[in-house]
């Protein structure tokens, strides 16, 4: 009886809480003349809850205990307050007169106000952010995407917002709606990404940018006193921001500071132009608007964040509609210095979901928080906006090379361990394509059939089919392939079957399989087949030298949970054997004899390999900077039926260091590139390492720009190579502040490479083992038409210039 007594009085206290809330709606606007007073904070006195108004002036506010005074502020204008009963009905609007603050005209003649009036705001900022350690708020975020016509979409959320000194901000979504033509998990309105413009460093669009209450603000910043405002019969400061260092990423506009309390309380600032993005990116305007109060306490927090700002997408041939970009975000409801559940900084995601209350009706927009009201437009843009007018519609580019996108491809999130044990980037060993660069140019034919073309000088021209199909939710996975060469005139076929058998998951796969195909004698972890097919095809020396392998293996390949390392192991027996062929035809008739292939050590290799991949963007030919290892142990044995005993080692480590100008989003880079081997044992010629060059004229970075088409080979081998990319800091140093939005780079780059053992029984073939260390160094502009780049390399050991092109190096 007691606890069906106690349901009862809970029923009672929750549905006379329900019934007593009411909304109040209203307009707020300039007395005089009528103007919307867009942003201006409504709040329900000595409480932390409160709103701001929209553009067009209106508000809404949930009120649970009554009576309550609304007060409402604005900077420049006599706060007004209004006294609302449980009984009041229709709107509650405010009609604000303009505060007059008559101080006379501002006369500087020795240092600007400004200055001791910023240094009381640092002080007084230093005392009460000591004691403020934590807070949790009830928060409210929606964001607008717009082309240069009309409103694209619109996302909403709901969340709680906590922030801790020392573990920083996370939050956690409650609830959010969207116009139709977006999914739930494209909405990412929140507000714990944003700025709060009294941190003393901010992440603006991934510029680590000093802030304007910073204890070192005044060396980076100046401040001028330009005006008087009042609120509250108090008076406000406006004072000018402008950067000390023009290549710093840092603030301008204009900051409110609040006359005897020295308090932020608003600002109004953008980025200054050091803040720009490489192409395509070729304009980046975002202005930050934000308001502050202690509401009758002792910690000046954020009420609220707007943005607005404008995105230009292009390049030659290819150029997006402008983006526009509207969020309006507040934050009400503060609980300050509370304890904050440990559970949420267990995640590493700022994010995370409440899933009781996520996939509800959105009513909880309309009953239970205080949502900035939609405007007029954003009404109409949620009625018109279904799910065909997609942002790919809304953001069509226009330009030659459009044709060439096609924006209906479906993203396959899916991540699994590759079955081939290789990646993108051509390193490991395939099914489909054999040793090194072995992923030619494989494109969907139809449905589950690709093919695969390439050109070289034994096979000619090659072409083949492979049927994949997959199995059993996926968890299985056969293909077969058949092709054929017009050169020595084989067939070339394969099957293997891979399988994994860890449920809803393909972090461990197995995958075996035979192959019967033409190999690479040595290789590359630069260059596909495919685009290395261009050198013989057009007449210039072929890359590689072949050799036929016949085949199987089997392969286990494991990738732990929340690691980008994958680990391989592999046992293979093959078949190695000689090809007596070789064509010097290209399609431009070129007088280029191309050099005799040279026989191999035949014989059967059955090998035990090992290969640990770590990090992301393997092999970008230099256009973004890579952090990444990769670690090849093989281990062939006779007594494993192997012709040969050997144990080889190869290292392959690409490295990024920030060096100059960190708070940058792209700072001055350094990158490195070591690629290293070697071997214990009688090492076949045929399993030669290789220290990558230039493609003729073309050099990217990872190869040596001053020797061209054929690599050194050898048994062992090592090679380092280094840039350092200094941005367009040279140039702004000049004097030319507009080159950030050029996309113009400065590089200096240096190689060293060598060879050793080069065991060729017939070295009359080939030979591409260096007598001394190669060594060149030289100097780049990149991103020429945001596209290209020019590479000038001087080789030092064996002095000559040698002039190239590459991809840009975007980032």
């Amino acid at each position: 009886m007691k606890y069906f007594l106690g349901l009862i009085l809970f029923a009672l206290a929750t549905s006379n809480a329900a019934y007593s809330q009411k909304q109040i709606k209203g307009k707020i606007v300039d007395a005089a003349t009528g103007e919307p007073l867009a942003a201006a904070h409504v709040i329900i006195k000595d409480t932390y809850t409160g709103t701001i108004a929209n553009s067009d002036g209106e508000y809404s506010l949930f009120i649970k205990e009554f009576p309550a005074t609304i007060v409402v502020r604005f900077i420049g204008f006599e706060t007004q307050e209004q006294i609302v009963d449980s009984d009041h009905e229709g709107v509650l609007d405010f009609n604000m007169k303009e505060a007059i603050a008559n101080l006379g005209e501002i006369t500087i003649t020795g240092e600007d106000p400004a200055i001791s009036i910023m240094k009381e705001v640092i002080r007084r900022k230093q005392i009460w952010r000591a004691k403020l350690s934590t807070y949790r708020a009830e928060a409210y975020s929606r964001q607008q995407l717009l082309n240069d016509t009309s409103i694209v979409s619109i996302s909403e959320s709901v969340s709680e917002a906590y922030w801790d000194k020392e573990r920083g901000p996370k939050e956690v979504l409650i609830s959010r709606r969207q116009t139709a033509n977006i999914e739930g998990a494209d909405n990412f309105a929140g507000v714990s990404y944003l700025p709060n413009f009294y941190d003393d460093m901010l992440d603006i669009a991934e510029f680590d940018m000093v802030g304007v209450t910073n204890k070192r603000a005044l060396k980076y910043y100046n401040f001028k006193l330009v005006d008087y405002k009042s609120i509250d019969d108090k008076v406000v400061y406006e004072i000018e921001v402008s950067p000390k260092r023009k290549l710093q990423p840092l603030f301008e506009g204009t900051i409110y500071v609040l006359d005897e309390e020295f308090a932020l309380l608003s600002v109004k600032l953008k980025p200054n132009q050091v803040v720009v993005f490489p192409p395509p990116v070729q304009d980046f305007n975002l202005y930050y608007e934000q308001q502050f109060s202690n509401f009758g306490g002792d910690f000046w927090l954020p009420v609220d964040v707007r943005i607005e700002g404008l995105i230009k997408v292009g390049v030659v041939g290819l150029r997006f509609p402008p983006i526009g970009f509207s969020q309006v975000s507040k934050l009400n409801n503060y609980e300050i210095n509370v304890e904050i559940p440990d559970s949420l900084y267990k995640s590493r995601y700022l994010f995370s979901v409440d899933s009781t209350t996520i996939n509800k009706p959105d009513s909880i927009f309309s009953t239970t928080i205080d949502a900035v009201p939609l405007s007029e437009k954003e009404t109409l843009a949620y009625s018109t906006l279904d799910s065909t007018a997609t942002l790919e519609k809304a953001f069509k580019p226009t330009g030659f090379f459009a044709r060439f996108i096609d924006f209906d491809d479906d993203d396959d999130s899916n991540v699994e361990v590759s079955s081939e044990g290789g990646s993108s980037n051509n390193s490991g060993r395939s099914v489909s394509t054999g040793k090194g660069n072995r992923n030619s140019f494989i494109r969907d034919f139809a449905g589950d059939l690709k093919y695969n073309a390439r050109y070289n000088r034994v096979e000619t021209f090659f072409g083949s089919l492979t049927h994949e199909k997959y199995y059993v939710k996926n968890r299985f996975r056969g293909s077969a392939t058949v092709g054929y060469n017009l050169g020595y005139q084989e067939l070339t076929h394969g099957v293997s079957f891979s399988w994994w058998p860890l449920k809803k998951t393909r972090r461990f796969g197995v995958t075996f399989g035979y192959l019967s195909d033409t190999r690479t004698s040595y290789d590359t972890e630069m260059f596909s087949r495919m685009m290395l097919s261009t050198l013989p095809l057009f007449g210039y020396d072929d890359y590689f030298d072949y050799y036929r392998n016949t085949g199987g293996f089997l392969r286990f390949a494991y990738r732990p949970r929340g690691k980008n390392t994958t680990y391989r192991m592999e046992y293979t027996y093959e078949d190695h054997s000689s090809i007596d062929f070789k064509t010097s035809y290209d399609i431009l008739g070129r007088d280029n004899t191309q050099r005799l292939n040279p026989p191999v050590e035949e014989g059967r290799l059955s090998s035990v390999r090992f290969n640990l991949t770590r990090g992301d963007l393997e092999n970008t030919l230099g256009a973004i900077g890579a952090n990444n290892l990769k670690i090849n142990v093989e281990q062939s044995l006779k007594i494993l039926g192997s012709d040969w005993d050997f144990t080889r080692f190869e290292i392959d480590i690409n490295k990024r260091f920030n060096t100059f100008y960190k708070k940058r989003f792209i700072p001055n880079a350094l990158d490195v590139r070591l690629n290293a081997g070697t071997y214990i044992g009688d090492l076949p010629m045929q399993e030669n390492g290789a220290v990558d060059v230039a493609l003729g004229y073309f050099s990217p970075f990872g190869a040596l720009k001053s020797k061209r088409y054929t690599p050194y080979q050898g048994g062992s081998y090592a090679a380092l190579y280094a840039e350092h990319n200094f941005r367009s800091v040279p140039f702004e140093m000049l004097g030319w502040r507009k080159a950030p939005k050029t996309g113009l780079s400065l590089i200096v780059f240096g190689g060293a490479g060598k060879t050793w053992n080069y065991n060729s029984s017939n070295i009359l073939f080939n030979q591409q083992e260096p007598e001394d260390i190669h060594l060149e160094a030289g100097v780049s502009l990149s991103n020429i038409f945001s596209l290209f780049r020019f590479d000038l390399a001087y080789r030092i050991d064996n002095p000559g210039i040698y002039p190239g092109i590459s991809i840009a190096r975007f980032f």
